[in-house]
């Protein structure tokens, strides 16, 4: 884990709204389609999953998924929404991007998290940069309570 400061970034994205679960993945593939169709996709590219709402305390028609790509403020991209994400500091945790690694990483997130001040109220970030994919990782950044 390394702590690391998310300042001043902005994402082109896609929403969806409704239950977490297998149809946020397909909206990664289609976000990944886009992005090859307007060559858009290549090493330098970074993909991120937000899951804006917390299950336990928002209905499962209403939960919101963001997939977006880091662009700058000058060249977001057509076709998507875009949107600046609030600066804050996260706890990042690399990841093996593989379905166990993952359901490992969220099954020991308490554990994980131990000792940190966690900020319940910003989302955890999924960030997937082409170079990690490569080495077959992900990362997970947990909002830290600014100190």
């Amino acid at each position: 884990m390394r702590k690391e400061i998310f300042s001043n970034v902005t994402i082109s994205y896609m929403r969806r709204t409704g239950a977490y679960g297998p149809e946020n993945a397909i909206m990664m593939e289609q976000l990944k389609s886009y992005l090859k169709t307007h060559q858009l996709l290549d090493y330098d590219t970074v993909i991120l999953g937000i899951a804006l709402d917390n299950p336990q305390e928002v209905s499962e028609d209403k939960l919101r998924y963001d997939v977006g790509v880091l662009v700058d403020d000058q060249n977001v991209i057509d076709g998507l929404e875009h949107r600046k994400l609030e600066d804050s500091t996260y706890a990042v945790f690399e990841v093996a991007h593989t379905v166990e690694g993952v359901q490992n990483f969220w099954a020991n997130l308490a554990d994980l998290t131990i000792g940190l001040k966690v900020d319940f109220q910003k989302p955890i970030i999924e960030r997937y940069a082409f170079e990690k994919i490569t080495q077959h990782l992900c990362e997970f950044g947990i909002p830290l309570v600014a100190e």
